[in-house]
């Protein structure tokens, strides 16, 4: 663990059940009277919630532009490009207000940062190659999962190469953040799993990474502990609203912890298999995370035990033998939430598992940020081995 380090939060948040009911103050206070409003287009057609916020905005505003976005499908560089043509297109801009996914959200932080940036939004990928603030935005996640409203990343397909490549850091961040249940009673069952699985692994790769320090490490153990207690309502209490707020903060606290320290092997396998397969994000993430604490702990890393102590204390364990069982708690949590075994309803099987294998070869980098070694040649291959039939 690094104990020479940077960290940040740049963002306001606004936490509570029924908090998105205090927007026109937060409007007022800014003064803000001209709204670029991007929501996600199933929101805006089955939420309830929204016809009510959506009303409180108008109030508050001279004009209000409402732009839906696609929710059906994680966002390329050239879907960017059409919703920033949009707000460019604009006469004035005082706030970008979301509400949505984690995608919108992306697009959300984006935009903000295109209406006052030209070109398209390709050029800006990679880190800190916004050379101009963003107009103020709020964010206002429908999911608990993602955490795109604390981050200084958004994830965008390019299609030509058939890569995920962010636009990420300065001046990508929500100025705001609401956090808020009530968006969350919308939420298909599916994509609220995705999502909170989603969250698990941000806070367990964040944990794991050779670049977590004393601060992320912090966040990552609030993280676990609050979505390890309330994921389980998803499945079993679905219309708990007390736990559904604190998944939301959980997926903030690991999201904050995540890219503050960096990712590791669960989500770097899960991007070239969201883009080539359409697995789910959350869910590809969810797949392989037990697996890759087995992989860290056969090769002796058992920092997990300080994980376990917080859910399951057994004083007379040594590291080793609370890290194995951290494993098999992930395993139980996973078939809690649903969350398949292999990637076979995708279509990624025995017969295409080395093509597939292949996919992951220029994700060395990431792989790099695990604490144990780990090959994207050989290792990568196992490891999908382990979730095909």
């Amino acid at each position: 663990m690094k104990t020479d380090f940077f960290f940040q939060i740049d963002n306001r948040l606004h936490y509570g059940i029924g908090k998105s009911r205090e927007l026109n103050t937060l409007m007022a206070a800014e003064g803000w009277k001209d709204i670029a409003l991007l929501v996600d287009e199933g929101v805006a057609k089955h939420s309830a919630y929204y016809g009510e916020i959506k009303a409180l905005i108008d109030g508050a505003a001279n004009t209000v532009t409402e732009i839906q976005l696609r929710g059906s499908e994680e966002p390329s560089y050239d879907y960017l490009d059409d919703i920033a043509a949009q707000a460019r297109a604009l006469s004035n801009v005082d706030a970008v207000i979301a509400i949505g996914g984690g995608s919108a959200l992306d697009i959300a932080k984006a935009v903000a940062g295109l209406i006052t940036n030209p070109g398209p939004g390709i050029s800006y990928r990679g880190f800190d190659q916004l050379t101009v603030p963003a107009v103020p935005s709020v964010c206002i996640p429908t999911t608990a999962g993602t955490g795109s409203e604390v981050t200084i990343n958004a994830v965008f397909t390019d299609k030509s190469e058939m890569k995920k490549l962010g636009i990420n850091g300065r001046y990508m961040n929500a100025t705001y953040a609401v956090l808020d249940a009530l968006w969350l009673e919308s939420c298909p069952h599916a994509v609220a799993v995705s999502a909170g699985m989603d969250a698990m692994v941000h806070t367990l790769e964040s944990f794991m990474t050779g670049n977590a320090n004393p601060m992320t490490r912090a966040f990552n153990r609030e993280a676990f502990v609050t979505l390890y207690k309330n994921l389980p309502a998803l499945v079993n209490a679905p219309k708990d609203l007390d736990a559904k707020q604190a998944i939301l903060m959980g997926a903030y606290l690991a999201a904050a912890g995540l890219f503050n320290s960096g990712s590791g092997i669960s989500g770097a396998l899960s991007y070239p298999l969201g883009v080539h397969y359409k697995v789910p994000h959350g869910i590809g993430g969810g797949i392989f995370i037990a697996s890759v604490v087995e992989f860290n702990v056969a090769k002796g890393w058992f920092e997990y035990a300080e994980l376990l102590d917080l859910i399951e204390p057994h004083t007379d364990w040594n590291a080793e033998q609370k890290s194995k069982r951290f494993a098999e708690v992930l395993r139980e949590l996973s078939d809690t939430m649903g969350v398949p075994k292999t990637l076979c309803e995708w279509g990624v099987t025995k017969d295409n598992v080395e093509a597939v294998a292949e996919l992951m070869v220029p994700l060395q980098g990431a792989f790099n940020q695990n604490p144990i070694e780990f090959s994207a040649e050989t290792d990568a291959l196992d490891m999908l081995r382990k979730h095909v039939a």
